[in-house]
């Protein structure tokens, strides 16, 4: 594979790889940036301690940040980041969609201007966006940004160069063959090393009717020498998934009015486990249906084999989406009758009638799905939630209600944190993958918790371990 090159485009304020064989011309796709307005706006969210922008997955940029910015989180922006967060929830991708609407630095001036139209409802007003903008670039001044840009050049090109890996597997053919609808403008992908873990999929549409569309991809995942990984299993699909954000959204808000009855209904069922992805409203929670439901179309017109697929589809499944294989089901009734239904959006009415029966159905839909999942029964030698146990125990056993495929483990910290999780090894499956046993260091009178999630606790044709927490005190 030949590398990439870059080169600093002055007038652009980004770094870009040029590469002119990965170009897309019919899609009018763009090699992959470092964008300085992406990278500073991720910034001022940090200092305004968002908690989306506060990972710290890049260890080394992420000092870097503090040390050189957190002299500066008493500025006038970081203060009005917080005021908005508190007012009207600004935060996710209501952040870096700012930053694609406003010019390159310095300027930082609507590239659409912000009268009756604002790059997302949370910044409230036009004023509102247009004091946003304002402070922005204020803040870009008073830190002397540009400085730190350049020094992280090293960085920048590091991250471009070896996301050319999954780049170059994208088949951006496919968002207009899919959704039948040619391109009325550009695709952008965006490399946001301060996103962490965060990706997001902005449009911009031009008074003109041309549009920009944007995956804006974060960087969380390292090598053991703190080098970037992209690894083409997780991050292909999450950028086919942002892109599709573009073309599915505006598909949800043109029929909201046919969806609303049995959108309501289902949000109303599934609201705290929408709460935890960060969707409030019924909207986005169907629009990410619809959205990742699509990218398991991809991954089958793509796949060699249904691997990559169906583990799309439980993983879905796990985290709220319940229906999602059905949806795709009905998708491929899409995608063999196009000369019916010649666009996605004619094929909306059987979407509309999907989820009014979704809508009905949902708690069997729940209760068959909880039926399948394992659960813990037991633990031993005490009890879930005990509050005098005894110090010198060193080993735990979990047990289960199913036999696990018996392949790996998923246990993450509790809410306390690192230093009340007791676990220093795991010791393995047993009983026929029906429990399995962890060693524990305990000290006395101390709480202790930790989290088992589905991610690898499975069954073995998928179903995940509904998530539990374990927690204990040891007595004096």
């Amino acid at each position: 594979m030949k590398f990439f090159y870059l080169l600093l485009f002055a007038s652009l304020f980004i770094y870009s790889p040029v590469k002119s064989q990965t170009q897309k011309p019919v899609t009018g796709l763009g090699a992959p940036v470092v964008d300085k307005r992406v990278e500073l706006i991720c910034i001022a969210a940090r200092l305004a301690d968002f908690e989306e922008y506060s990972n710290d997955y890049d260890k080394s940029y992420v000092r870097d940040i503090h040390q050189y910015f957190d002299k500066y989180k008493n500025h006038p922006l970081v203060k009005y980041m917080q005021q908005l967060r508190e007012a009207n929830g600004i935060g996710y991708d209501a952040v870096v969609t700012m930053a694609v609407h406003l010019t390159p630095l310095p300027a930082l001036k609507p590239v659409i201007a912000f009268n009756d139209s604002i790059p997302d409802k949370r910044y409230g007003t036009p004023a509102n966006a247009l004091k946003f903008a304002a402070l922005l670039r204020d803040f870009y001044k008073a830190t002397n940004f540009k400085h730190f840009f350049d020094m992280h050049q090293e960085t920048y090109k590091s991250v471009v160069e070896r996301f050319a890996s999954v780049f170059n597997k994208l088949d951006a053919q496919w968002f207009p063959k899919y959704y039948g609808l040619a391109p009325k403008g550009s695709f952008k992908i965006i490399i946001g090393v301060g996103l962490g873990s965060n990706n997001y999929g902005p449009k911009v549409v031009f008074p003109n009717g041309s549009e920009t569309i944007y995956a804006i991809m974060g960087v969380w995942q390292f090598d053991d020498k703190g080098l970037p990984v992209f690894e083409e299993a997780s991050h292909l699909p999450t950028l086919v998934h942002e892109f599709n954000h573009s073309f599915v959204n505006n598909l949800t808000h043109k029929n909201r009015f046919l969806l609303q009855n049995s959108g309501s209904k289902i949000f109303t069922v599934l609201h705290s486990r929408m709460q935890k992805l960060a969707y409030g409203e019924w909207e986005a929670m169907f629009s990410e249906s619809l959205v990742r439901a699509s990218v398991v179309r991809y991954l089958m017109d793509h796949g060699k084999d249904s691997v990559a697929a169906e583990r799309e589809i439980q993983y879905q499944q796990s985290i709220g989406f319940l229906w999602i294989r059905e949806l795709v089901a009905l998708l491929g009734k899409y995608e063999i009758n196009r000369k019916r239904y010649p666009t996605l959006e004619s094929f909306m009415p059987e979407i509309v009638e999907f989820y009014e029966h979704t809508a009905r159905d949902i708690p069997v839909i729940i209760s068959n799905y909880q039926t399948k999942q394992p659960h813990v029964v037991a633990i031993t030698p005490f009890s879930n939630g005990s509050k005098n146990v005894d110090p010198s125990i060193t080993e735990l056993k979990i047990t289960f209600d199913k036999s696990l495929a018996g392949k790996g483990y998923s246990i993450n910290f509790g809410e306390s944190g690192k230093e009340h999780f007791p676990i220093v090894k795991v010791i393995g499956y047993t009983d026929n993958n029906t429990a399995v046993v962890l060693q524990l260091v305990l000290k006395p009178d101390f709480d202790y918790e930790f989290n088992l999630t589905g991610r690898s606790f499975k069954t073995a044709d998928g179903y995940p371990l509904e998530d539990v927490n374990i927690n204990f005190k040891t007595k004096k």
